[in-house]
Parts: C-alpha cells; structure tokens; sequence
C-alpha cells in the first residue's frame, strides 16, 4: 500500500496490513455493487427479447399462458436476484463500516478525518463512492 504521508496523515500511522485489509473489503463491497448493473442488463435484454420476438404476434391460448408463466418466473427470478444481491451489500457494507470503526477506536483516531482519508484513498485508487459515516 503506498501511502503518501503528507496527504495522508492519519492513515500513515496504521500498519499497513491493516489498512490493506479495509482496502481489500471496500474493494469486494464495491465489485457486489457493479454486479447489481448486470442484472440491470439483463433485464433491459429480457425486455428487448419480449418486445421484438413476442409482443404484437398472434398466439394460441396455451402459447400464450406460456409465455406469460415464462415472464412471470424471469421476473420473480430477477427480484429474488436482486433481494440477494441487496442483503450481500448490506452485508459487506455494515463489516466494512465495523473494521473501519473498531481501527478508529482501537488507534484513538478521530473518526471524520480518518473515514474522509480512507475515502481519498480508496476513491483515488479504486474509484466508487467511498463510505459514509462509520
């Protein structure tokens, strides 16, 4: 981890295996949250398919019932996705938050200053949002 000490005052004082593993967590937090986009296309695809394939043909009754059974379970299959994909990011989201916290206050750092570092560095070197309040 290269950290530069002026710009990075307090987190220059952590070991550098702990700070890595904050990095390592909000990294995996990060790459959850870019998974939900595939979903997104997905469902755009779905959608695509459905209207130029399916939607404005004539079809059977029996053909019909399929197709709407076959939508209906892609949908309950993409919200279940999403309810999964929700729960991980909450997840990673509250143990990222904890560690960050818990080095706050084992290392009796101010906890605004060493999250806005932490968001500087992380936001620097993997893009994203950075973490709110801890």
């Amino acid at each position: 981890m290269d950290v530069n000490q002026q710009e990075f005052r307090i987190l220059s004082t952590l070991p550098a295996q702990e700070l890595q593993s904050h990095v390592d967590r909000y990294i995996l937090f990060m790459k959850t949250t870019y998974n939900v986009r595939y979903v997104g296309f997905a469902v755009v695809g779905l959608f695509a398919i459905y209207n130029i394939f399916i939607a404005g043909k004539r079809v059977t009754y029996s053909e019909k019932h399929i197709i709407e059974m076959t939508m209906l379970t892609l949908g309950v299959l993409i919200i279940a996705i999403l309810i999964w994909f929700l729960v991980s990011i909450l997840k990673k989201n509250a143990t990222l938050k904890k560690g960050l916290r818990a080095t706050a206050e084992q290392h009796l750092l101010d906890k605004k200053s060493f999250l806005k570092e932490f968001n500087t560095l992380v936001i620097a070197q993997h893009d994203g949002k950075g973490v709110y309040k801890i």
